[in-house]
Protein backbone atom coordinates (compact mmCIF):
# COMPACT_ATOMS: atom_id res chain seq x y z
CA UNK A 1 0.00 0.00 0.00
CA UNK A 2 0.98 3.47 -0.21
CA UNK A 3 2.60 5.37 2.41
CA UNK A 4 0.70 7.87 4.34
CA UNK A 5 2.19 11.19 5.08
CA UNK A 6 1.55 12.88 8.22
CA UNK A 7 0.11 16.37 8.16
CA UNK A 8 2.47 19.21 8.85
CA UNK A 9 1.93 21.16 11.82
CA UNK A 10 1.15 24.87 11.42
CA UNK A 11 2.97 27.33 13.53
CA UNK A 12 1.71 30.86 13.94
CA UNK A 13 4.15 33.69 13.19
CA UNK A 14 5.99 35.15 16.06
CA UNK A 15 5.14 38.76 16.88
CA UNK A 16 7.29 40.85 19.08
CA UNK A 17 5.91 41.64 22.39
CA UNK A 18 4.40 44.88 23.55
CA UNK A 19 6.73 47.90 23.57
CA UNK A 20 8.95 46.38 20.93
CA UNK A 21 9.43 48.62 17.82
CA UNK A 22 11.45 47.80 14.74
CA UNK A 23 14.53 49.94 14.52
CA UNK A 24 13.98 51.35 11.00
CA UNK A 25 10.48 52.72 11.63
CA UNK A 26 10.27 56.28 12.99
CA UNK A 27 7.06 57.20 14.67
CA UNK A 28 6.05 60.87 14.53
CA UNK A 29 3.88 62.80 16.83
CA UNK A 30 0.62 64.34 15.62
CA UNK A 31 2.22 67.76 15.68
CA UNK A 32 5.13 66.55 13.56
CA UNK A 33 2.71 64.97 11.09
CA UNK A 34 0.75 68.24 10.90
CA UNK A 35 3.99 70.18 10.30
CA UNK A 36 5.07 67.76 7.56
CA UNK A 37 1.66 68.02 5.90
CA UNK A 38 1.80 71.85 6.06
CA UNK A 39 5.33 71.88 4.61
CA UNK A 40 4.30 69.53 1.79
CA UNK A 41 1.26 71.71 1.10
CA UNK A 42 3.41 74.87 0.98
CA UNK A 43 5.93 73.18 -1.30
CA UNK A 44 3.17 71.99 -3.63
CA UNK A 45 1.50 75.39 -3.54
CA UNK A 46 4.77 77.19 -4.34
CA UNK A 47 5.49 74.85 -7.25
CA UNK A 48 1.94 75.12 -8.55
CA UNK A 49 1.91 78.87 -8.12
CA UNK A 50 5.23 79.29 -9.91
CA UNK A 51 4.22 77.04 -12.79
CA UNK A 52 0.77 78.60 -12.97
CA UNK A 53 2.18 82.11 -12.86
CA UNK A 54 4.66 81.33 -15.66
CA UNK A 55 1.92 79.75 -17.77
CA UNK A 56 -0.44 82.66 -17.08
CA UNK A 57 2.25 85.20 -17.91
CA UNK A 58 3.02 83.45 -21.17
CA UNK A 59 -0.68 83.33 -22.04
CA UNK A 60 -1.14 87.01 -21.12
CA UNK A 61 1.81 88.01 -23.31
CA UNK A 62 0.41 86.04 -26.23
CA UNK A 63 -3.00 87.66 -25.72
CA UNK A 64 -1.45 91.14 -25.49
CA UNK A 65 0.46 90.55 -28.74
CA UNK A 66 -2.74 89.39 -30.42
CA UNK A 67 -4.59 92.49 -29.19
CA UNK A 68 -1.80 94.80 -30.39
CA UNK A 69 -2.00 93.19 -33.82
CA UNK A 70 -5.78 93.56 -33.82
CA UNK A 71 -5.60 97.24 -32.87
CA UNK A 72 -2.99 97.89 -35.57
CA UNK A 73 -5.17 96.08 -38.08
CA UNK A 74 -8.18 98.17 -37.09
CA UNK A 75 -6.18 101.41 -37.16
CA UNK A 76 -5.09 100.99 -40.79
CA UNK A 77 -8.56 101.53 -42.29
CA UNK A 78 -9.18 104.45 -39.89
CA UNK A 79 -5.99 106.15 -41.05
CA UNK A 80 -7.04 105.62 -44.65
CA UNK A 81 -10.49 107.06 -43.92
CA UNK A 82 -8.85 110.05 -42.18
CA UNK A 83 -6.73 110.71 -45.28
CA UNK A 84 -9.77 110.46 -47.57
CA UNK A 85 -11.79 112.80 -45.35
CA UNK A 86 -8.87 115.23 -45.23
CA UNK A 87 -8.52 115.23 -49.03
CA UNK A 88 -12.27 115.71 -49.43
CA UNK A 89 -12.33 118.60 -46.94
CA UNK A 90 -9.38 120.28 -48.64
CA UNK A 91 -11.03 119.89 -52.06
CA UNK A 92 -14.27 121.33 -50.71
CA UNK A 93 -12.45 124.23 -49.05
CA UNK A 94 -10.56 125.03 -52.23
CA UNK A 95 -13.75 124.87 -54.30
CA UNK A 96 -15.56 127.18 -51.87
CA UNK A 97 -12.62 129.60 -52.02
CA UNK A 98 -12.65 129.50 -55.83
CA UNK A 99 -16.37 130.26 -55.97
CA UNK A 100 -16.02 133.07 -53.45
CA UNK A 101 -13.20 134.62 -55.48
CA UNK A 102 -15.22 134.30 -58.70
CA UNK A 103 -18.25 135.87 -57.03
CA UNK A 104 -16.15 138.65 -55.53
CA UNK A 105 -14.61 139.40 -58.94
CA UNK A 106 -18.06 139.54 -60.53
CA UNK A 107 -19.27 141.96 -57.86
CA UNK A 108 -16.08 144.04 -57.82
CA UNK A 109 -13.82 143.54 -60.85
CA UNK A 110 -11.22 145.92 -59.37
CA UNK A 111 -10.24 143.09 -56.98
CA UNK A 112 -7.99 141.83 -59.76
CA UNK A 113 -5.79 144.87 -59.07
CA UNK A 114 -4.91 143.41 -55.67
CA UNK A 115 -4.02 140.06 -57.24
CA UNK A 116 -1.77 141.74 -59.82
CA UNK A 117 -0.10 143.99 -57.23
CA UNK A 118 0.59 140.96 -55.04
CA UNK A 119 2.08 139.08 -58.02
CA UNK A 120 4.26 142.07 -58.93
CA UNK A 121 5.39 142.31 -55.29
CA UNK A 122 6.45 138.65 -55.38
CA UNK A 123 8.94 139.36 -58.18
CA UNK A 124 12.52 140.40 -57.58
CA UNK A 125 12.73 144.16 -57.12
CA UNK A 126 15.48 144.41 -59.75
CA UNK A 127 13.11 143.87 -62.69
CA UNK A 128 13.21 146.69 -65.24
CA UNK A 129 10.54 145.38 -67.59
CA UNK A 130 7.26 143.59 -66.78
CA UNK A 131 4.39 142.15 -68.71
CA UNK A 132 1.08 141.47 -66.99
CA UNK A 133 -1.13 138.99 -68.79
CA UNK A 134 -4.80 138.89 -67.84
CA UNK A 135 -8.27 138.03 -69.14
CA UNK A 136 -9.30 140.62 -71.78
CA UNK A 137 -11.91 142.27 -69.51
CA UNK A 138 -9.45 142.40 -66.62
CA UNK A 139 -6.75 143.71 -68.99
CA UNK A 140 -8.91 146.77 -69.84
CA UNK A 141 -9.36 147.51 -66.15
CA UNK A 142 -5.64 147.03 -65.45
CA UNK A 143 -4.63 149.36 -68.31
CA UNK A 144 -6.77 152.07 -66.73
CA UNK A 145 -5.81 151.61 -63.06
CA UNK A 146 -2.49 149.76 -62.74
CA UNK A 147 0.53 151.92 -61.97
CA UNK A 148 4.05 150.58 -62.51
CA UNK A 149 6.28 150.32 -59.46
CA UNK A 150 8.88 153.12 -59.30
CA UNK A 151 11.84 150.89 -60.23
CA UNK A 152 10.11 149.35 -63.29
CA UNK A 153 10.89 151.16 -66.55
CA UNK A 154 8.25 149.44 -68.68
CA UNK A 155 4.98 147.78 -67.62
CA UNK A 156 2.77 146.32 -70.34
CA UNK A 157 -0.65 144.77 -69.86
CA UNK A 158 -1.43 142.01 -72.36
CA UNK A 159 -4.91 140.57 -72.93
CA UNK A 160 -4.87 136.75 -72.89
CA UNK A 161 -8.20 135.09 -73.73
CA UNK A 162 -6.81 131.80 -72.39
CA UNK A 163 -6.95 133.18 -68.86
CA UNK A 164 -10.09 133.28 -66.70
CA UNK A 165 -11.42 136.37 -64.93
CA UNK A 166 -9.22 136.98 -61.90
CA UNK A 167 -6.23 135.12 -63.42
CA UNK A 168 -2.95 136.82 -64.17
CA UNK A 169 0.63 136.01 -64.98
CA UNK A 170 3.41 138.50 -64.44
CA UNK A 171 6.63 138.06 -66.39
CA UNK A 172 9.73 140.17 -65.87
CA UNK A 173 13.13 140.08 -67.48
CA UNK A 174 14.33 137.98 -64.50
CA UNK A 175 11.39 135.85 -63.31
CA UNK A 176 7.68 135.16 -63.56
CA UNK A 177 4.74 134.68 -61.20
CA UNK A 178 1.79 132.47 -62.03
CA UNK A 179 -1.18 134.00 -60.22
CA UNK A 180 -3.88 132.06 -62.01
CA UNK A 181 -6.78 131.08 -59.79
CA UNK A 182 -6.07 127.37 -60.35
CA UNK A 183 -2.45 127.85 -59.27
CA UNK A 184 -3.48 129.78 -56.18
CA UNK A 185 -6.00 127.05 -55.36
CA UNK A 186 -3.35 124.35 -55.74
CA UNK A 187 -1.02 126.32 -53.44
CA UNK A 188 -3.84 126.72 -50.91
CA UNK A 189 -4.62 123.00 -51.04
CA UNK A 190 -0.93 122.13 -50.62
CA UNK A 191 -0.57 124.44 -47.63
CA UNK A 192 -3.74 123.00 -46.03
CA UNK A 193 -2.50 119.45 -46.53
CA UNK A 194 0.95 120.45 -45.24
CA UNK A 195 -0.59 121.96 -42.08
CA UNK A 196 -2.63 118.80 -41.48
CA UNK A 197 0.49 116.62 -41.59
Amino acid sequence: MSELTLPLRWEPPVFPGPGHCPEDVVLHTAQQLDEMEAAAYQDGFARGHGEGYAAGLQQARAEAARLRELVAHLARPLAQIDEEVERTLVAMTVEVARRLVQQELELDPTRVLGVVREAIGALDGNARQMRVMAHPEDAKLLQEHLVAPPDVAELRVVADPGLMRGDCRVVSDAAQVDARLDTRQANLAQSLIGEAE
